[in-house]
């Protein structure tokens, strides 16, 4: 046995060489620049572990969907190849006291800093481009009883009863099930923009309450802060996020294109029209435009249509009786109708066309990014309090881009999203 122990370590260069896990984080490490952040806290308190070694065992706690931090001790003690990897020397791994105070106390800058550089050189590199953005969020699943379906107890209507160890956790629901019930769940939202090649580009972790059109505005100012992107990008999103106000934004201030679908709640019955395109009367009868202006305040064309028994003798003919309905309202004047055709960036989007069609159909991109990172219904978090949770999903964004740029620079550009064989060899 002792033997044994000690061919393993003399020879780790042969065991990364010939295994597919250890070659990965071997590419990854390596593209990992780690060169701005201090290695050790010199200042505060003892030495302490190596910030360097954290975030790196903090990787691979994501990467292998390690969901507790004792069970990544674990794991890394029984691959202490791995582990010097990471910056653990001599398999001397700390507790996990020490690695809940790493992620508790660091500034979630540091780790948002470290997606955009690791972002950055993927751009630089074409392997993302800035002309198209997927928009979406994802639940996280607090870590409380009020989620565990076992629970009789669970609070799932009270709004304002917050859970004991997270009070930052918001009521919210994840999806309508097929008899249309809703299953709710205390929690986190995690709200990114992603690219056309499937790359977390931004993100940012919110309580339940904040809607998603909210957040994407907020995104989209620092997407266009960090990365510069130009005018006539394309976004895409799921109906959650039709808003005008977010139309607005987009189309007439960035002056890009906003493809999102009709969300069925807020649309209106529509008008029935005649072959004319004209509104028809209660009788069933195209009526006569008697007018149309603009009205600033509504941004909209607003068209006045009349009786047309009232608007031409003609057409009176075939009608002697007059109103076929006998409306009370065709005496006079006769019934009138107002018709808006909006002048608004929602009513810009061509929604009908070819283009939309197969442009709106990368928006599963966003659905197979989430799947990646984990559960597909929900991300489930193990921390109680929102700092953590940011730090959590940011450290998860960054490793899938991570992934992606150590499959780029090993010329495996098929493979960015391949986050387990990426490093494989054919």
């Amino acid at each position: 046995m002792y033997c044994f122990q000690r061919s393993l370590f003399i020879n780790s260069d042969y065991a990364i060489m010939h295994s597919q896990t250890l070659r990965s984080y071997l590419v990854m490490f390596k593209m990992l620049d780690l060169s701005a952040i201090p290695d050790r806290k010199h200042n505060l308190g003892n030495k302490g572990y190596s910030q360097h070694a954290m975030i790196r065992a903090f990787i691979v706690k994501t990467r292998e969907h390690i969901e507790y931090v004792p069970r990544l001790i674990d794991y890394l003690d029984g691959n202490p190849i791995l582990a010097e990897m990471c910056g653990f020397p001599s398999g001397k791994l700390p507790d996990a006291s020490q690695f809940y105070r790493f992620i508790e106390k660091t500034e979630h800058s540091l780790f948002e800093n470290l997606l955009y550089s690791i972002d950055q050189k993927l751009i630089e590199q074409d392997v993302v481009t800035l002309d198209t953005f997927i928009m979406d969020s994802k639940p996280v699943l607090a870590a409380t009883c009020e989620n565990n379906l076992k629970n009789p107890d669970r609070n799932l209507t009270d709004k304002g009863k917050k859970p004991k160890r997270n009070p930052q956790a918001s009521l919210g629901y994840l999806a309508k099930s097929p008899d249309h019930s809703l299953t709710f769940f205390w929690g986190y939202r995690n709200h990114v923009i992603i690219s056309k090649e499937g790359i977390a580009l931004v993100e940012v972790s919110l309580p339940n309450n904040v809607s998603d059109a909210e957040v994407a505005k907020r995104l989209i100012k620092k997407l266009k802060k960090i990365f510069k992107f130009k005018k006539g990008a394309l976004f895409i999103a799921d109906a959650a996020y039709d808003v005008n106000a977010l139309y607005d934004f987009i189309i007439d201030k960035l002056k890009c294109q906003a493809f999102i679908p009709i969300n069925p709640r807020t649309a209106k019955e529509p008008l029935t029209l005649g072959i004319n395109g004209r509104p028809l009367c209660d009788a069933g009868l195209e009526m006569s435009s008697d007018g149309q202006w603009f009205e600033k305040s509504r941004r909209s064309i607003k068209h006045k249509f009349i009786c047309p028994l009232k608007a031409s003798k003609t057409f009176a003919k075939d009608y002697p009786q007059g109103c076929p309905t006998c409306n009370p309202k065709s005496t006079g004047y006769g019934c009138t109708r107002y018709f808006s055709e909006p002048r608004t960036a929602r009513a810009s989007v061509p929604r009908d066309s070819v283009e939309y069609a197969r442009a709106h159909s990368k928006r599963i991109t966003v659905e197979q990014y989430f799947s990646r990172l984990g559960s597909v219904e929900a991300y489930q978090t193990t921390h109680y309090r929102l700092n953590i949770v940011k730090n959590q999903m940011t450290i998860a964004h960054l490793t899938h881009s991570l992934i992606a740029l150590a499959a780029a620079s090993i010329k495996q550009m098929k493979k960015i999203r391949c986050y387990r064989t990426f490093a494989s060899v054919a």
